[in-house]
């Protein structure tokens, strides 16, 4: 029996609830879950795993019957490939044929009675009028020389096939391109072919003097880069000098460079 507690002593504590009963599964439950979870996934698979097997090799053309096999929807509702019909050409890329017409290759074929052509650069490079510089430019080699500017009259022709001059000297952009009295020169236009034959054809049409600062002049008259002056030489040479390159505008005179090629005639 408690002896009752003194004065200023504090009363003992309240007793410890009782633990509630435990409600975890027995042991022999966690075996069988263990087993009964795999086993459920497994027959899962051998269910519906047919259904989507992964991607498989396509079959070899010619042996699936497309009369007996339903046709594949196309995404979005898209017809399909061969309700569609043949598909229409792209226009982001011209042909190989398109591009070749449009700038056709050099053709260097020597005929019968010439020499392999051979391959050298051209070009005009005025200088400023007030220097009172003419060029001359021999079409045999692509060779160039300067003489006195005197109005496009020529002192000294010693072979030369072009002439390029300043025409007024205002010191705006006004030389002139022709070709030289008694020589045979022509232009061969952009669409034409590049070949010895069309070439010394084109040779026989003359060149009047251009004036090359106006764009507008050349283009009427087809100077334009992929065409080519043609000439036959005083050596008998064919020499086709393609316009690969033309800077220059109606302020600043204008400078033609180019690939040359060069049949010489053989004995």
């Amino acid at each position: 029996m408690s002896t009752p507690a003194g004065p200023g002593t504090p009363p003992p504590p309240p007793p410890y609830p009782p633990s509630p009963p435990r409600t975890d599964p027995p042991r022999w439950a966690w075996w069988v879950g263990g087993i009964a979870i795999p086993l459920v996934g497994i027959l899962v698979t051998v269910a519906f795993g047919g259904k989507d097997s992964g991607p498989v090799a396509a079959p070899a053309p010619g042996t699936v019957d497309s009369a007996t096999q339903p046709a594949s929807p196309s995404p979005s509702g898209m017809p399909s490939s061969k309700e569609a019909g043949p598909s229409a050409p792209s226009d982001e890329a011209p042909s190989a044929s398109a591009s070749a017409s449009a700038s056709p290759e050099a053709d260097l074929t020597a005929p019968d009675g010439y020499a392999k052509a051979l391959s050298t650069m051209w070009g005009l490079a005025p200088v400023p009028c007030t220097q009172h510089e003419q060029q001359l430019i021999d079409l045999d080699d692509g060779t160039s020389r300067t003489e006195d500017e005197n109005n496009g009259a020529v002192q000294e022709p010693g072979g030369a096939e072009l002439l390029y001059w300043p025409d007024t000297c205002t010191g705006l952009g006004d030389y002139q391109l022709r070709a030289l009295p008694n020589t045979r020169v022509g232009l061969l236009r952009v669409d034409a072919p590049k070949s010895f034959d069309s070439c010394r054809a084109a040779a026989g049409t003359g060149f009047g003097a251009l004036a090359l600062s106006e764009r507008n002049d050349r283009e009427d008259r087809g100077f334009v880069e992929g065409a080519a002056l043609c000439s036959v030489t005083d050596k008998g040479t064919v020499a086709m000098a393609v316009i690969e390159h033309i800077s220059g505008d109606a302020v600043d005179d204008v400078s033609v460079s180019g690939p040359l090629y060069v049949w010489a005639a053989t004995p």
